[in-house]
């Protein structure tokens, strides 16, 4: 054990040296990019609900394979269609992140998808698939509450962490859409659920 503790004491700068090219050494190859790194297609930017997506909303990441969903769409395949919630810029484009294509067919002629924002409050216990009344309240109480839709479908819910507001994708049809902008120009916007 002397005899060890001999030569690591007379060749200590010597053996300092070796353990600090390994460290260099190990750090390099930990930094080098894998080989194997897979494109993914990812939002540019922050993405509202029920926002159609551009060529220009869009990037591509590259990610080890193993990291890349399987359900991760192609640039073809994400342009056109409807973000089915709010996505964080560098999120991937899968296809549970955008509504599928065609998917107001099954409601007639006419039908559109509308974002309404409201506070994140009143979305609390609403989920897709449900109908919902939208009620204009006036923030000075000076005129009565008022029903601007009746009976909309919920197709898009806001993601649980949006605290400063909610942004519900509801279907309806061209000129409840604009009902709803406009209502939400001057009065704050609220749901109560129907039967």
């Amino acid at each position: 054990m002397e005899r060890i503790q001999q030569l690591v004491h007379e060749h200590r700068r010597l053996l300092a040296a070796a353990f600090a090219a390994l460290a260099v050494l190990s750090a390099l190859t930990a930094l080098r990019p894998s080989h194997d790194l897979e494109p993914l297609l990812v939002a540019r930017h922050d993405l509202p609900s029920g926002h159609v997506v551009t060529a220009a909303d869009l990037r591509t990441a590259s990610v080890p394979g193993a990291a890349r969903p399987r359900h991760a769409l192609g640039r073809d395949e994400a342009v056109g269609r409807r973000v089915a919630g709010p996505m964080r810029a560098g999120e991937a484009m899968t296809d549970a992140r955008v509504v599928r294509p065609g998917s107001l067919a099954g409601y007639g002629d006419g039908a559109v998808l509308t974002t309404v924002r409201v506070d994140p409050v009143d979305v609390a216990a609403i989920g897709t698939g449900d109908r919902v009344d939208v009620v204009a309240v006036d923030p000075g109480g000076e005129s009565p509450a008022e029903i601007v839709a009746r009976g909309v479908e919920i197709v898009t819910v806001p993601d649980a962490d949006d605290a400063d507001s909610a942004a519900l994708g509801v279907v309806t049809t061209e000129e409840g859409a604009l009902a709803l902008a406009e209502a939400g120009l001057s009065a704050r916007l609220s749901v109560i659920t129907t039967s």
